[in-house]
């Protein structure tokens, strides 16, 4: 499993509560862990040029609201 992130990992840890322990589950699991990764250019990297995989999924990105990201006027 490669987990990327967009954000760098400084901002990934301020933005998301669970980060920390997420990802050093992650780790455990034996997880490679990126950051300030683009997943839409992905063949710009050379760690992940190499390497095929079965599903890449994106989930929504952070839009920098604490709290509010459920209420769906702030989803636009």
């Amino acid at each position: 499993m490669v987990a990327t992130s967009l954000d760098q990992h400084d901002v990934v840890i301020k933005n998301y509560q669970d980060a920390k322990s997420n990802l050093e589950s992650l780790r455990k699991l034996g997880a490679t862990i990126m950051h300030g990764v683009d997943a839409t250019r992905m063949k710009l990297y050379p760690d992940l040029q190499r390497r095929k995989f079965d599903r890449v999924i994106y989930n929504f990105p952070h839009a920098g609201f604490h709290g509010k990201e459920d209420q769906a006027h702030m989803i636009k």
